[in-house]
């Protein structure tokens, strides 16, 4: 099974899972998949994808869907430098490094904060719908398996009734939240994220090289 595959079935397992905890607590909602949105001028790739984007009462929350499965997941940090994510399947004692997700759903939201009114309430989990995930050590709140997802559905739908920091929507205010999401996506699809991320792959792999020729050329002389 190809990664991209186990990530697309992953994605619609965690999708199913939102709904199943999510109608109940609100009354109405809407859940977008695979949302593309453009990143700032500068940024290594030109477009993000979101895996689900839940638009309900309380406002919008983004998930990033893993297809991690069977494994432990755990973080080591070192000093003042990011913390490095591991993935160890189980039965085995060796891990490899994979890519911090809170930090990728931090920088997709922080993006479409500056595209959406100040006045919704925005929010991003990493979700690991798969089976077997055992999450190791001190993790950040934002990371969530299957186990929690009616409790944070109850946790958003009763903080953000309490709180009012931002106010509640209604089923007319939910759509339209909606659509303006697909507006910002406009002619964007998944298959252009795709050339986006293999462009930026071949870009990597020049340089490198590029770094590997000038390196040997500088062992024997020749520079």
């Amino acid at each position: 099974m190809t990664i991209a595959l186990q990530n697309t079935i992953a994605a619609s397992l965690g999708v199913q899972q939102l709904t199943s905890a999510f109608s109940p607590a609100f009354s109405h909602l809407r859940i977008l998949r695979n949302l593309i949105i453009p990143m700032p001028e500068g940024s290594p790739v030109r477009t993000a994808q979101i895996d689900a984007v839940l638009v309900c009462e309380t406002g919008i929350y983004l998930f990033e869907i893993k297809a991690w499965r069977n494994a432990f997941v755990y973080r080591k940090k070192s000093g003042q430098a990011p913390p490095r994510w591991f993935l160890r399947l189980q039965g085995c004692t060796r891990a490899r490094e994979v890519k911090d997700p809170a930090w990728q759903g931090g920088r997709k939201t922080t993006q479409l904060r500056s595209l959406l009114a100040d006045e919704l309430r925005l929010q991003y989990f990493v979700l690991l719908p798969c089976e077997g995930v055992e999450l190791e050590g001190v993790m950040p709140a934002a990371v969530i398996t299957q186990q929690d997802l009616p409790y944070i559905a109850r946790l958003v739908r009763n903080n953000g009734r309490t709180a009012r920091t931002y106010p509640l929507l209604d089923a007319e205010a939910i759509d339209r939240t909606a659509q303006r999401l697909l507006d910002i996506q406009g002619g964007l699809s998944v298959e252009d994220h795709v050339q986006n991320c293999r462009e930026r792959s071949e870009q990597i792999s020049v340089r490198w090289n590029i770094a590997g020729a000038n390196n040997a050329m500088s062992g024997i002389g020749l520079q």
